[in-house]
């Protein structure tokens, strides 16, 4: 298979790495979109877990804490120190740039058509879903906070708030670039068909996020298939990345002021009433996502050479 430097004439998001959805994909094609994903797998397994350490290790010694470096790595995972937050948002954060180097030395690629199949950011587009996603995931918030929310701050909110409002929306660009980005365009030169590139994306998503019960699985599998199949009615990742970016502040400060952040990097269980919760909310966006595109004739296919 020819390396291109641009997606074919009519090619959707999830085949746009190969050029063309029309067909079934040939034995080559295959093997190197199998690369591909193995390459990208590998990367976000090397390099998030050095810049997640980096970063804290970084801290310790420009701070000059007394604590030994095993016990402030310790406290800082579990998210008992912000640098801990700041520097797991940065890992998935640098998956950006992990994705760019990828597009720009293995597929001698432009970034912007890793955006969507304009090229480019849709930044109007992107707006306007932002405009849809801060009622639905606010009435989200309230009905996880319920009628007798138990208020607690922790010690130094302050920089934790900084933290998630500066970091969380950049760890959530950092997986949407590589699941709903880079990796779904990979399988999609496996498979030349959408559904196999957005299923299994989405699969690999809630799978990378560690041990949990059926319904923490369903949520991050759903929040992944739907965001999935934006990408692929829209063209791009930006109603996606909305929508994660929104999703994670809310869920972040949430758990800041109720005293349960420490519990956001363990978290392995959720119950069925707030999964299905979860996945009201997600179709929801989705539906208003992919109407306001509609409306707006966002292009979902690539234009001519």
């Amino acid at each position: 298979m020819a390396v291109r430097t641009r997606p074919a004439a009519g090619a959707t998001y999830p085949v746009s790495l190969v050029g063309s959805d029309a067909g079934a994909a040939d034995p080559a094609s295959r093997v190197q979109g199998i690369i591909f994903f193995i390459i990208g797998l590998a990367a976000y397994s090397a390099v998030f877990p050095l810049i997640n350490s980096g970063v804290i290790d970084l801290a310790w010694w420009i701070s000059g804490d007394a604590e030994p470096l095993a016990v402030y790595q310790e406290q800082a995972q579990a998210f008992a120190r912000p640098i801990g937050l700041v520097a797991a948002h940065l890992g998935l954060a640098s998956l950006v740039l992990v994705v760019w180097l990828l597009y720009r030395f293995l597929h001698h690629r432009p970034l912007v058509w890793l955006w969507s199949v304009m090229p480019g950011v849709r930044w109007r587009y992107a707006l306007v879903c932002l405009l849809v996603a801060l009622p639905v995931f606010a009435v989200a918030v309230g009905l996880s906070l319920g009628s007798d929310p138990a208020w607690q701050l922790p010690d130094q909110w302050g920089w934790y708030l900084a933290a998630i409002v500066l970091t969380a929306p950049l760890q959530a660009l950092g997986e949407e670039v590589l699941f709903r980005g880079y990796l779904l365009q990979a399988l999609g030169t496996v498979v030349r068909q959408p559904w196999f590139a957005i299923v299994g994306s989405a699969a690999l998503f809630a799978a990378y996020h560690g041990t949990q019960n059926l319904w923490l699985f369903a949520s991050r599998f759903a929040f992944g298939l739907l965001a999935g199949l934006l990408v692929w009615r829209t063209g791009g990742l930006e109603a996606g990345v909305v929508a994660h970016v929104v999703n994670n502040l809310a869920a972040f400060c949430l758990a800041l002021f109720t005293g349960q952040l420490s519990g956001v990097r363990t978290v392995s269980a959720l119950g069925w009433s707030e999964g299905l919760r979860d996945l009201l909310v997600f179709a929801a966006f989705a539906l208003g996502a992919w109407l306001v595109a509609r409306a707006m004739r966002v292009p979902w296919r690539a234009g001519g050479e």
